[in-house]
């Protein structure tokens, strides 16, 4: 009989893979790919919850204060949604390779803003939890 190897809890950290990042291909709407390659973090990692917890918390805030007020719950425009989003994605972006064009915010701000479909595909590899912990 083969003696079984003792696991430890430590040998785990969800975290720590989220932080490291995976490579994804952007691809256009109609399925072209467009040769610009990002670094995507998973959504499961400091820097994109901390981003998270603080969207949703000002939200909360915002909220709590206008019922002191004693005004009604306000309902928030879809265009706040897609703005969270985006902003997520972005967060969730480390770098890229392929543009001509520096990596920074403002220029994959930019670049996001025209093509909403990169977002997606973003937020989806983000949310990939097996891309960064291998399973």
């Amino acid at each position: 009989m083969t003696k079984a190897t003792p696991i430890s809890i430590f040998d785990f950290d969800e975290r720590a893979e989220n932080e490291k990042g995976v490579e994804i291909e952007l691809v256009t709407a109609s399925g072209k790919r467009t040769g610009i390659h990002v670094t995507v973090i998973g959504e499961q990692s400091e820097k994109v919850q901390a981003h998270v917890f603080r969207s949703i918390n000002a939200r909360r805030r915002q909220d709590m204060a206008n019922a002191r007020k004693g005004k009604n719950a306000e309902v928030r425009p879809i265009e706040e949604d897609v703005a969270l989003a985006a902003d997520k994605a972005v967060v969730s972006v480390s770098g890229w390779r392929g543009p001509k064009e520096d990596f920074n915010e403002g220029n994959l701000r930019r670049l996001l803003e025209k093509n909403p479909t990169f977002v997606t595909q973003i937020l989806e590899a983000s949310a990939d939890s097996a891309a960064f912990t291998g399973g």
